[in-house]
């Protein structure tokens, strides 16, 4: 990778330039020009609680009784160490206080790294089960939810690629005793509260030229996670995900990704049976549906094309902020995947089966790692619609 392309991956700059000057026999300058980001977000927080904007928007039609309220700081480099402290003080769809700190670079050979993270959670509505691969709520006018966790975590870093990360914590979480009763199965035995502990480990190997949006290289994850054991829980996951990344003459580029995923013992309570539909692990083109399960996999490839690059002028006074770059990218895609649950309920028709979807998009990347897909997907059920995607 190119000097620009590490730093441009620490997370820490909106512009980098490197370039070499005064060579002269066996003596050169190496000149590194670069635009911080800020260091400091207090920013009002507004979002949708729902598992992706689409859902939001199109099964509940923007309702404002389903979006998170009020204050997120973020501070980001705090020590020059590239540390991270969040402080989230929610309210709306769940009453939330977050606490975490993290501090990548304890030692003078920027190694190790040391953090802990801290939640107070309640909600009045949950999801207690899935009907026809879709999220069922109960909603009551009391708090039917709350949970409460406290971690620490490690982090090893070998190189500017590889990274290794554990976390250790304890959770608790509680329900009403109406949700026992819809559900006996959320936790198992119709219990109303578990408490367990929970060992995390992760591993990354990231070779590519821009973490928030590849284009070249390959990265390779596996996670590992337990739950228990207590008399509440019993888990033993294991998560692998592959992908490379190509680049083809005049500006196109293709990327495929495997991913696998594994969980011990096959009965599992509904609390820990989400699989696919959740977080960034789903379909393109199943956005609507969730599908739950115990082991699964999926195959995702992509065909992109480069078709703007820019930088609007902004007319700020300011170094950094004076030109918002932009690009955006045509692609096409296809996807496929299993996923398999011993306890299917009757009418979860996408459990059990083989899956595949495809459709054709747009991708804009912008300042701070911001990635906007506008996609149009179908799948295999003859269903066809637009979806929209946001990482920042």
């Amino acid at each position: 990778k190119t000097t620009n392309e590490n730093l441009m991956n620490t997370a820490l700059f909106v512009d980098v330039s490197a370039d070499f000057t005064n060579w002269f026999d066996d003596s050169l300058d190496i000149v590194v020009d670069v635009k911080e980001r800020w260091y400091f977000f207090p920013l009002p927080y507004f979002k949708p609680v729902d598992r992706n904007w689409n859902v939001w928007i199109n099964q509940y039609k923007v309702s404002l009784d389903r979006v998170n309220y009020g204050l997120k700081f973020l501070g980001n480099n705090i020590t020059g160490r590239n540390d991270r402290l969040n402080i989230w003080l929610i309210n709306g769809y769940t009453r939330q206080v977050t606490l975490s700190y993290y501090d990548p670079y304890l030692d003078k050979d920027l190694k190790h790294g040391l953090g802990f993270d801290f939640t107070f959670a309640q909600n009045r509505e949950i999801n207690y089960t899935t009907r026809d691969n879709r999220q069922a709520f109960f909603k009551e006018d009391k708090y039917i939810r709350q949970r409460l966790s406290f971690s620490l975590t490690y982090s090893y870093r070998k190189g500017s690629r590889e990274r290794h990360y554990a976390k250790l914590g304890w959770n608790v979480e509680q329900i009403a005793d109406t949700v026992a009763r819809l559900n006996p199965k959320y936790f198992g035995g119709g219990a109303t509260k578990a408490s367990f502990p929970e060992l995390y480990y992760q591993y990354q190997n990231l070779d590519v030229n821009y973490i928030p949006y590849p284009l070249k290289g390959s990265t390779f994850e596996f996670s590992f996670l337990k739950r228990g054991p207590s008399k509440d829980m019993d888990l033993w996951y294991f998560n692998a995900r592959y992908s490379k990344y190509w680049k083809l003459p005049r500006k196109f580029y293709v990327n495929a990704q495997v991913e696998g995923s594994l969980k011990l013992p096959f009965d599992q309570p509904f609390y820990n049976q989400q699989l696919l539909g959740y977080g960034d692990s789903y379909l393109r083109g199943l956005e609507y549906y969730v599908i739950d399960g115990v082991a699964g996999g999926t195959l995702r490839n992509t065909l992109r094309k480069e078709i703007a690059s820019f930088n609007w002028n902004t007319g700020l006074r300011s170094r950094t902020y004076n030109r918002i770059p932009f690009k955006i990218y045509a692609k096409a895609y296809g996807d496929m995947g299993y996923v398999y649950n011993k306890q299917n309920v009757t009418g979860n028709k996408l459990t059990n089966r083989f899956l595949y979807t495809g459709g054709v998009g747009i991708d804009i990347l912008t300042i701070y790692d911001m990635v906007i897909r506008l996609e149009y997907s179908w799948n295999q059920l003859g269903e066809s619609a637009l979806f929209y995607h946001l990482r920042d």
